[in-house]
């Protein structure tokens, strides 16, 4: 038996479908590329300058951070990608049109070059310049910043980029490095071992053996299994943080409340720095798609929204340091100082915590061995392309759950639910109990529960799971199945796991906020002022928890959203102090 469990080794294309948040730009031409009119250019240049550049000139190339933003005046501007050595053609323009995606607000390294066509006549502008036009402009702003959406999008639909993944989709390694580019928007190529036919060409005109992967190459370099801080430093969208700087608010976490706090500081003046210690979107993130979210009825990806409200915090000028994890949080006066793992230390003279929760882990240690080879907390696009006709099995009864389960039906050829009680309306919405019921391929076992779990080794020597042993809790019945792949959804746990003298917590590990904390609680924890603690205020003066890290929050998207924006208020009354 194969480890994929069910006999068979499965061949995908080579070639892997469009992640779903990526796809449809290519009937958007006109909201990619649009040509500014002769009044907006004359709005433009009041935040620029004019430069002119000869034929063959590079005003940029790939790897470059902190790049103007260039609007063409006259000739024409070529924007190329760069695969394998060679380069590709992506776009020209010509009067009126101009250059930029997303990395041009942010100041992270282009993924594309710029090369003039003959003579060419822009008027250029520093990201910061970038900025300020954006926020004061609003029809223009709102044209720029959607076009550099979309056109990150296409970018990442169609693979514009010079970094490849080399690996075996099975590798947990593998999945962790796709899943960080992927989540961080990071186009990339992909030279699965199990499936693409010219692997044994690549490796050699790299001089790579399988055995040394996965690698990362990029503008020639290569990364061997390289960790999210190396991926991220190479690749240049690491966040470059002044050692000097001193912030009005420090933000943990770049979930939906953590963003939301980012962008409201920000937009009112605040000086904001978010770290982020995987991607932007928290949990939230990694849902296909959130139905009941305000404003979107037809529905919108976790990446999507986490995409924009990232992109809007960047607009309004706030950092975010993607990977960036926390090891302890220093109360001060006037400066808390947060200490990161890495060695960095922020000063900042609030601080927002919304480092979200994570889902818990079951109890079997042997579903534990597999967790990145077959066991899974949570279901994004890497995830589904590994599943492709494959069954699998949903552990939890939620909304994640569920809208997991929606998801990868559309890709496997099987998907079970396991339930410990009788059924899921107490715990899931409705629309999500319909969709199910209506789904085919969608089954949902009640009273049932994982028992155990084996393994099968690859061809590349690494255990993978292949079956999991199921138990009846009425009947104490079991079932042997053979399948590789199971999403556990149940229940969350805080993360919470950095040093912050003073902070209470619940019995849970939530961080206890406003009429939460009790007078004792208060005073055992040396509570200097003479006021109580502000709404979602923590038992450290200017120091506010927010979302699902909060006790007694609600676990919704709008719910965190709210309150990320509402502690800002907050902020300001603790800075006025």
């Amino acid at each position: 038996m194969s480890a994929e469990g069910n006999g068979k080794d499965p061949s995908p294309p080579a070639r892997e479908a469009v992640p779903v948040w990526a796809a449809g730009t290519e009937t958007r031409h006109e909201e990619l590329y649009p040509t500014l009119s002769d009044a907006q250019l004359s709005v433009i240049a009041g935040y620029g300058r004019e430069e002119s550049f000869e034929d063959g000139a590079l005003l940029w190339d790939i790897g470059d951070r902190e790049t103007d933003f260039y609007v063409v005046l006259d000739g024409e501007l070529e924007i190329v990608a760069r695969r394998a050595g060679q380069e590709q053609l992506i776009v020209s323009h010509g009067r009126g049109r101009y250059s930029g995606e997303t990395v041009t607000l942010s100041g992270r390294a282009a993924l594309v070059a710029g090369r003039a066509k003959g003579r060419l006549e822009v008027l250029a502008l520093t990201a910061e310049a970038l900025r300020e036009l954006v926020a004061k402009e609003a029809g223009l702003g709102e044209t720029i910043v959607q076009s550099f959406i979309l056109r990150r999008m296409r970018m990442i639909a169609e693979r514009f980029s010079s970094v490849v993944v080399v690996g075996s989709r099975f590798s947990r390694d593998t999945q962790r490095i796709r899943r960080f580019l992927t989540r961080n928007g990071m186009p990339h190529e992909f030279v699965d071992l199990e499936t693409s036919e010219d692997v044994a060409d690549f490796l050699g005109r790299f001089e790579i053996s399988a055995d040394e992967t996965p690698i990362v190459i990029a503008e020639g370099h290569q990364l061997k299994n390289p960790s999210e801080a190396e991926l991220a430093e190479s690749l240049g969208f690491a966040q470059e943080l002044d050692a000097c700087a001193q912030y009005d608010t420090a933000v943990i976490g770049a979930g939906p409340a953590g963003l939301a706090a980012a962008v409201y500081a920000a937009s009112e003046g605040l000086s904001v720095v978010v770290l982020e210690r995987e991607a932007p979107g928290g949990q939230a993130g990694t849902s296909s798609k959130i139905e009941n979210y305000l404003g979107f009825p037809t529905g919108i990806s976790g990446q999507a929204l986490a995409g924009r409200a990232f992109m809007q915090a960047q607009k309004f000028g706030a950092e975010v340091a993607v990977p960036s994890q926390v090891a302890s949080l220093s109360p001060g006066s006037p400066l808390h100082e947060i200490a990161l793992d890495d060695g960095r230390r922020i000063r900042s003279r609030s601080v927002v915590i919304a480092s979200g929760a994570v889902y818990r882990k079951p109890p079997i240690e042997s579903l534990e061995r597999f967790v990145g080879s077959g066991v899974y907390y949570g279901a994004g696009y890497v995830e589904a392309q590994l599943c492709r006709g494959q069954e699998v099995a949903i552990v939890g009864g939620g909304n994640s759950a569920g809208q997991a389960a929606v998801f990868l039906s559309e890709h496997a050829r099987k998907v079970r639910i396991l339930v410990r009680g009788p059924g899921l309306a107490s715990s899931m919405s409705r629309y999500l109990i319909r969709r199910i019921e209506t789904t085919g391929n969608i089954e949902l076992m009640t009273h049932t529960e994982i028992a155990d779990a084996e393994g099968a080794t690859g061809s590349d020597g690494e255990e993978r799971l292949a079956a999991v042993v199921l138990k009846d809790n009425r009947s104490g019945e079991t079932q042997r199945l053979d399948l590789g792949h199971v999403f556990i959804f149940i229940g969350a746990a805080p993360s919470t796991d950095f040093v912050a003298e003073g902070l209470v917590l619940d019995d849970r590990g939530f961080v206890k906020t406003g009429i939460d904390l009790t007078p004792e609680e208060l005073q055992g924890c040396g509570w200097p002022l003479n006021r109580q603690p502000f709404l979602l205020e923590a038992s450290i003066p200017g120091v506010f928890a927010t979302g699902d890290v909060r006790a007694g929050s609600i676990k919704r998207v709008a719910s965190a959203v709210g309150e990320g924006s509402v502690a800002v208020q907050f902020i300001h009354r603790v800075l006025a102090e």
